[in-house]
């Protein structure tokens, strides 16, 4: 029985390796592609933060990247919780003091952005533009072994809203 979206994910891979995964203005992706940049950041964020069932936090536009952060964050068992790159620095603020997501996930362009508030919060700053070729790539079989214990209920996203009062809400 699946019981994480990756799975399915995982399921796509093996019976479509070859198959456009995500087409952007830039680039078109097999899902085989997106998987081994998937697994490769899911490494970098174990290695960062060792910990599961925690929000870590996207800060990019919709982009490659951002997929690639949001599939990578699942295979590490982690919640991911996709932020609004126009959002005011206090609003990220309130956002990080309220959720604490143990990392985000970022690159060049908006990693200057967020460091700050990521300071400000102890959060880890991860540069997917930083991270090499040549890093390690951990195994489906290692990564689903991982996430085992996690149950249907854990969150895996995570949604901000405001609604009248201004301030966030993280909900999952």
């Amino acid at each position: 029985m699946k019981i994480n979206l990756i799975e399915y994910f995982v399921e796509t891979v093996a019976r479509f390796p070859d198959r456009n995964a995500i087409i952007d203005a830039d680039r078109i992706m097999s899902f085989a592609e997106l998987d081994v940049l998937a697994r490769r950041t899911a490494g970098v964020i174990i290695d960062s933060i060792n910990c599961k069932n925690r929000p870590v936090a996207v800060f990019m536009p919709k982009c490659v990247e951002a997929l690639q952060a949001d599939l990578a964050i699942t295979y590490s068992g982690n919640a991911y919780m996709n932020l609004d790159v126009k959002n005011p620095a206090e609003r990220l603020g309130n956002i990080f003091a309220l959720v604490k997501p143990a990392a985000v996930i970022t690159n060049n362009r908006f990693k200057g952005i967020i460091e700050p508030v990521a300071a400000a919060n102890c959060t880890v700053v991860i540069n997917v533009d930083e991270i090499s070729d040549n890093a390690p790539v951990p195994s489906q079989e290692e990564l689903l072994c991982r996430i085992s214990n996690l149950i249907d209920t854990d969150p895996y996203c995570i949604i901000n809203t405001s609604g009248s009062t201004g301030t966030p809400k993280g909900d999952s």
